[in-house]
C-alpha cells in the first residue's frame, strides 16, 4: 500500500483528530494528549515514524493502539528540511536567529519615494505662554493677586 506523507505537525493532529472522535472518549469526555510522531528507520511495513508517551490515556491504550496502527498503515512522516533543522524539543537548532535566516524586507513608503514629513503644528510655531489662559482670557479668573510661590491658599471655607 502506497502512503501518504505528512509533515509532524499535521500527522499529529490527524492521530489527534481520530482518537478524539472515537466514542468511548467522547463519551467519557477526557483529553488525551499527543505526542509529536519521532522519526525512525523504516520497519517492516515501511512506516518511518513513531509515538510514545500519550497523556491521559489510562483505560484508553487498547483504543490508542489502534488508531495509531491505524494512521501509521496510512502516512509517512515527511523528511524535509525544515523537519532536520528542528531537533527533539521542536527549538530552532540556531538559537541566535528564532527565524532560521529570515531578513526583514526593505521598509518602502507604499505612497511614492517621498520622504515623509514632520507632523504640521496646528496652532504654528506659536507655544504656549505662561502668562496666558490657556482659552485666550488675558486677566486671571479673581482680582486677587495669586498667593506666592511656597505659601498654600487661604481656606474658601473659612475655617
Amino acid at each position: 500500500m502506497l502512503r501518504k506523507t505528512l509533515n509532524a505537525s499535521r500527522l499529529q493532529e490527524e492521530v489527534h483528530r481520530r482518537i478524539h472522535k472515537l466514542q468511548e472518549v467522547v463519551e467519557d469526555g477526557v483529553k488525551i494528549g499527543v505526542p509529536r510522531p519521532q522519526l525512525q528507520e523504516p520497519d517492516r511495513s515501511g512506516c518511518n515514524w513513531t509515538m510514545q508517551h500519550f497523556h491521559n490515556a489510562a483505560g484508553f491504550e487498547a483504543s490508542v493502539a489502534r488508531v495509531l496502527e491505524q494512521v501509521r498503515a496510512e502516512y509517512n512522516l515527511a523528511q524535509t528540511k525544515d523537519e532536520d533543522v528542528d531537533d527533539d524539543a521542536g527549538q530552532a537548532a540556531d538559537a541566535h536567529d528564532p527565524f532560521g535566516g529570515a531578513k526583514r524586507a526593505a521598509v518602502q513608503n507604499p505612497f511614492g519615494g517621498s520622504k515623509p514629513t514632520r507632523a504640521a503644528n496646528p496652532f504654528g510655531e506659536a507655544g504656549p505662554s505662561g502668562k496666558q489662559d490657556p482659552f485666550g482670557d488675558t486677566t486671571p479668573a479673581s482680582e486677587e493677586a495669586p498667593p506666592a510661590k511656597g505659601k498654600r491658599p487661604a481656606n474658601p471655607f473659612g475655617d
